[in-house]
């Protein structure tokens, strides 16, 4: 289920590589390899990179907001939940394999076959409103656009609509 609650988990065996995401830190970027909507399979890439979909905010047992998405790596015995966000900037296009903004993100060219493009990005912000009086949070209403994403830890707000 991608980036709301959603459960993604990479196993990893033996030595760690340098893009596996068990090395992930706080601010590392993340992009979403696997087949599907609902992949398994995670790199760090630079956060410039034009597949780097996914911002690692923190590690956690839990992630406590619920437009977190998360992914859990390591090998079966220890799991570790890195607690995700869209790494997003003002006029980024995105496609969603399966549903909004559930299932695998994947920045994409701003053409019809983009699911939405974010319109406009407020940092330290968690008011829905900045993207205009009648603008729905997503939890709210998942599948209508133009809507409003709203991370609370960090605050930011995503402005999303169509491509």
């Amino acid at each position: 289920m991608g980036l709301a609650g959603t459960l993604l988990i990479a196993t990893v065996a033996g030595c760690a590589a340098e893009d596996d995401p068990i090395r992930a830190r706080a601010g590392d970027c993340l992009e979403a390899r696997g087949k599907g909507g609902k992949t398994s399979e995670f790199h760090i890439v630079g956060c410039a990179a034009p597949q780097a979909a996914y911002k690692m905010i923190k590690k956690a047992d839990r992630c406590d907001d619920i437009t977190n998405g998360y992914a859990l790596v390591g090998t079966r015995r220890h799991l570790t939940r890195l607690c995700l966000t869209l790494n997003a900037k003002e006029g980024d296009c995105f496609y969603q394999e399966v549903g909004f903004p559930t299932g695998k993100a994947s920045k994409v060219t701003c053409d019809p076959s983009a699911t939405y493009r974010i319109t406009k990005v407020s940092d330290g912000t968690t008011d829905a409103s900045v993207c205009g009086a009648d603008v729905p949070n997503w939890t709210k209403t998942p599948d209508v656009l133009p809507r409003a994403i709203v991370y609370r830890h960090p605050a930011r707000t995503l402005c999303a609509d169509r491509p």
